[in-house]
C-alpha cells in the first residue's frame, strides 16, 4: 500500500535533516577527538590535577678531606595562610580557658547557636570561617586573635607580632623558621586550620669554624649570597623537578596522589683546597694576635708555593656563620669582610724582594753587590729617605736581610722607570687574580702618566703601591717556587650526583716572572733574613724557614702617612730548599707599643708553620746556612 502523500513529503524532509544533524555530530565527535584531542586532555587533567615544584638538594661543600662544611637537611618550619586561619573542632574545649568565660555560659552559646556548631564540626572552609566570625563575636575580640593566643606561646612570640603576621594581605606568611621539633609536636596537636608545618631544605653549618667570609651564606629562601655559595650558586642549587598532583571535587590537593613528571637534578657538591685542620690552626694563632695586640683586623693565608692552591685563609674578627643570626647589622657588615681578598693595603718591606729579584734576573746585580746606604739617611733630588735603623754599605742581599729602604731605593733606581714598571705589572700588582669569590680587589698601581722620581723611589720600599693580602703571597709565591706566578684556587674539583661526572682543577700558571736560578738565590736570601735578619725570631724553629717583614704606615686622613698608624706584616715560607707551604700574615694597626711586622706578625707564621708541616708530615729540616752574624733592627 502506498503511503500518502503527505508522509511522503515529511519523511523527505526529516531524512535529509536526519543525515544533516548525523553529519554535524560525526563532524563534532572527529574533531573532539581527533582535532581536539591533546587540548581537551590537557583541559581536563588542569582541572582535576595541579603542577608542584619538587625541590633539588643543594650541592654540599667539603674540605680537601672530604669533611663537610656546609650541607642541606630538612628541617620542619611553620607557616601560616592569614586568609583561612581559623578554629579546630575541639575548640569547644578549650577555647572558653582562653577568655576565662565559664563553661556553662559558653555551653549555653553553642545550644543557642546550632549554626555554630555545626561549622566548628564542618571541614569545609566556607563554615568553618563563618563559625569562627561568630565566636570572636561572642568573645568580643577580632577573628585572628582566637588563633593568635594559642599559638604565640608555642611559637616563642608575643601575641601581637603573631597577630600582625596573621593580618597581612597575604595567603602565605612564615611564622617560625626553623622549628624545633617540641614546636612542632605542639603546633600539630592544635590542629588549627590555616597554621601548618613543612620542611624545608635549610643550610646546616657542619663545621664550628670561622669561615663565612669566604664560605658565604644563603638567605631564607636558599639563595646564595655571598663567597663561594653566591660565586657558584647556579652550580650548586640544581634543578627542580615537577610532578603532578590530583585535585579533589573542592580543588584541594590529593598529597598522596603525586607522580614526578620531571625529576630534580641535585646541585654540584664542591670540594675545596681548604685543610680544615689548617684552617682552625689560623684561626687559633690570629685570635693570639687579636688578643695581645687588639688590631682593627687580623688576616692569614696559606698557600702551596708550585701549585697556588689555597690551604686555608682567613681574618679575625671572623664570621661564624652558626652564631650570624645574634650580631648586629652593623657587627654582621664588620665581620662579613673577607679581608684577605677584598682589603688594600701599602705592602711596606715586604715588597722589597720583588725589586731585588728583578735586578738579579736582568743581570744588574748580583747578591754580593755592594749598596751604600749612607748611615740611614740619603737626600735624592729633593727628597730625603731614611732607613729606620742606620746601615753603611750592605750587599744587595743583606738590603733585604735588614731591609734598607735606601738600598731598595738605589736598586730600583738601576732598574729605571720603565723596567720597574715592567716588573711590577708581570707579578699581577694593580690586576684582579681570578680567584672564585666575588668582590675580589685589584689593587693600586701608580699609573705611568703620574710616574715620577718619587715613585721610582717609592715602590722598591712597598710605598705607592698596593694590594690585597691575596696578591701579595701569590706574587711571592713565584719568587720561591722557581719562578712561576700560579693563579690561586680554592676549589679543587665540582662534583655532579646526577651524572656522575667530575670537573677537576688543574693549577694554571699566569706567567714565568724570573728564571729557577734567580728563586733559588732569592731562596738563599730569604732564608738569611730568619737566619740573622730581621725575621731572626724565628731561627730556632723546627722547620728552615725563609721570609721577609714588613712595616707600613697608613695613610693618614688629609694626606700623607700617619705617625701612629701602621700595618705589620711577615711572610715565610718552608722548607727553604724546598717549600711545602708559604704563609702570610698581617696586622692591621697593632697596639700595645709593638707595630713591627718581626715583632707581631713573624712569630704568628712561625707557629702556624710549624704546626701545619707537622700535620703534613713534612721531615724536619736542621740545616743552617753559612751567614755571618751581624747586630739588626726591626721592621
Amino acid at each position: 500500500m502506498r503511503e500518502s502523500a503527505p508522509i511522503q513529503l515529511k519523511t523527505g524532509l526529516v531524512f535529509p535533516l536526519f543525515l544533516a544533524a548525523v553529519a554535524v555530530l560525526a563532524g563534532r565527535l572527529y574533531t573532539i577527538q581527533i582535532m581536539d584531542h591533546d587540548y581537551l586532555v590537557l583541559q581536563a587533567r588542569n582541572q582535576s590535577e595541579t603542577t608542584v615544584k619538587i625541590p633539588a638538594n643543594r650541592g654540599t661543600i667539603f674540605d680537601c678531606n672530604g669533611q663537610a662544611l656546609v650541607l642541606s637537611l630538612e628541617t620542619p618550619a611553620v607557616f601560616a595562610d592569614p586568609g583561612i586561619a581559623a578554629l579546630p573542632s575541639k575548640a569547644r574545649t578549650w577555647l572558653p580557658e582562653t577568655r576565662g568565660v565559664p563553661a556553662g555560659t559558653f555551653k549555653q552559646f553553642l545550644s543557642a547557636r546550632p549554626d555554630v556548631l555545626k561549622g566548628l564540626d564542618d571541614p569545609t572552609l566556607k563554615r568553618l570561617a563563618s563559625a569562627t566570625k561568630l565566636l570572636a563575636e561572642f568573645l568580643n575580640v577580632p577573628p585572628e586573635t582566637l588563633v593568635a593566643r594559642q599559638v604565640a606561646p608555642v611559637l616563642g612570640t608575643t601575641e601581637d607580632e603573631l597577630l600582625r603576621a596573621l593580618r597581612r594581605d597575604t595567603r602565605f606568611v612564615w611564622l617560625k623558621r626553623p622549628a624545633d621539633e617540641p614546636c612542632v609536636d605542639r603546633i600539630r596537636a592544635l590542629g588549627l586550620r590555616g597554621i601548618c608545618v613543612r620542611e624545608e631544605q635549610r643550610r646546616t653549618i657542619a663545621s664550628d669554624l670561622a669561615v663565612g667570609q669566604w664560605l658565604g651564606f644563603v638567605g631564607g629562601e636558599g639563595t646564595g649570597l655571598d663567597g663561594l655559595e653566591l660565586r657558584f650558586e647556579q652550580e650548586l642549587r640544581g634543578t627542580p623537578g615537577q610532578a603532578r598532583l590530583g585535585k579533589d571535587g573542592r580543588g584541594q590537593k590529593i598529597a598522596h596522589s603525586a607522580e614526578p613528571e620531571i625529576p630534580p637534578r641535585d646541585g654540584c657538591n664542591l670540594h675545596l683546597t681548604v685543610d680544615t685542620r689548617v684552617q682552625r690552626i689560623i684561626e687559633e694563632e690570629l685570635e693570639q694576635v687579636y688578643e695581645r695586640f687588639s688590631p682593627v683586623s687580623a688576616s692569614a693565608i696559606v698557600m702551596e708555593p708550585d701549585t697556588g692552591r689555597i690551604i686555608a685563609m682567613g681574618s679575625v674578627p671572623g664570621l661564624d656563620l652558626s652564631a650570624m643570626k645574634d650580631l648586629s647589622r652593623d657587627e654582621l657588615q664588620v665581620r662579613q669582610r673577607n679581608h684577605p681578598v677584598q682589603s688594600v693595603y701599602e705592602y711596606g718591606s715586604t715588597f722589597k724582594p720583588f725589586i731585588i729579584a728583578a735586578a738579579l734576573e736582568l743581570g744588574l746585580t748580583t747578591p754580593k753587590t755592594r749598596i751604600d746606604c749612607e748611615n740611614g739617611a740619603w737626600r735624592y733630588r729633593s727628597r730625603t729617605l731614611h732607613d729606620s735603623h742606620p746601615c753603611g754599605v750592605l750587599s744587595v742581599a743583606d738590603v733585604i736581610v735588614f731591609s734598607s729602604n735606601i738600598g731598595a731605593a738605589k736598586v730600583g733606581l738601576m732598574l729605571g722607570d720603565n723596567r720597574l714598571r715592567q716588573y711590577v705589572g708581570s707579578y699581577h700588582f694593580g690586576g684582579k687574580l681570578g680567584i672564585e669569590l666575588p668582590a675580589e680587589e685589584g689593587g693600586i698601581v701608580t699609573p705611568a702618566r703620574r710616574w715620577s722620581y718619587w715613585t721610582t723611589t717609592s715602590v722598591p720600599m712597598g710605598q705607592e703601591i698596593a694590594g690585597t693580602p691575596l696578591q701579595l703571597i701569590t706574587a711571592f709565591c713565584s719568587l720561591v717556587n722557581g719562578g712561576r706566578l700560579m693563579q690561586p684556587y680554592l676549589v679543587e674539583r665540582m662534583e655532579d650526583p646526577n651524572a656522575g661526572g667530575v670537573v677537576s682543577r688543574t693549577p694554571h700558571e699566569l706567567k714565568t716572572v724570573i728564571s729557577a736560578k734567580t728563586s733559588a738565590t732569592m731562596r738563599g736570601i730569604l732564608a738569611q733574613v730568619v737566619e740573622r735578619g730581621t725575621g731572626r725570631c724565628l731561627k730556632d724553629n723546627r722547620y728552615k724557614i725563609g721570609g721577609k717583614t714588613g712595616t707600613a704606615q697608613k695613610r693618614g686622613p688629609g694626606g700623607g702617612y700617619a705617625s701612629n698608624k701602621y700595618v705589620a706584616s711577615f711572610i715565610g715560607f718552608a722548607p727553604v730548599d724546598a717549600p711545602d707551604i708559604c704563609v702570610l700574615v698581617m696586622v692591621d694597626e697593632p697596639r700595645g707599643g709593638a707595630y713591627y711586622g718581626g715583632q707581631v706578625a713573624a712569630p704568628a707564621v712561625g707557629r702556624i708553620i710549624e704546626r701545619t708541616l707537622t700535620i703534613l708530615e713534612s721531615a724536619p729540616q736542621n740545616d743552617t746556612y753559612s751567614v755571618t752574624s751581624a747586630s739588626v733592627g726591626q721592621t
